[in-house]
């Protein structure tokens, strides 16, 4: 049984990375353009889409995998697992983006620096929400005697 101020924190988490990730997985394929003027103040080059689009693909896996996990978790606590495992990939790409892109504007700064933080929480709350779920549930009029 999960507690349910994490419950809560969960199910926010959860929703709110699932917006976000189909948000970016639609402007990667739709706007392109709005990415590069928003980020990094600059026209994008036909290479430099494709790769965005790329990284689209993964924000739609990642969409997919947390809308299952919505949708699973309460009957399935292993999609908790699943989700902090697309939350930790998620963490290294967010880094090694702000570590190894040319330039940024500040709104780019602003917006892709708490990523990377907010991923490592997500991860820590799915993981404590699957770990709760290994707990045994209290039979209501057990004793906690020890069996010989």
């Amino acid at each position: 049984m999960i507690d349910r101020l994490l419950k809560t924190a969960i199910l926010v988490f959860l929703w709110v990375a699932l917006v976000e990730d189909t948000f970016l997985f639609l402007m990667a394929w739709f706007a392109p353009d709005l990415w590069f003027r928003v980020f990094h103040a600059a026209a994008p080059t036909d290479l430099e889409i494709a790769f965005l689009r790329r990284s689209g693909g993964q924000w739609a896996a990642f969409a997919l995998a947390q809308a299952i996990t919505l949708w699973r978790w309460r009957k399935n606590p292993a999609w908790l697992a699943v989700a902090a495992g697309v939350r930790f990939s998620d963490l290294f790409t967010d880094l090694f983006y702000v570590l190894s892109v040319p330039s940024l504007t500040t709104l780019g700064w602003v917006l892709l620096m708490p990523p990377p933080w907010l991923n490592l929480v997500g991860v820590v709350i799915m993981l404590r929400g699957y770990k709760q779920t290994l707990r045994p549930v209290p039979v209501s009029g057990a004793t906690t005697r020890p069996v010989l």
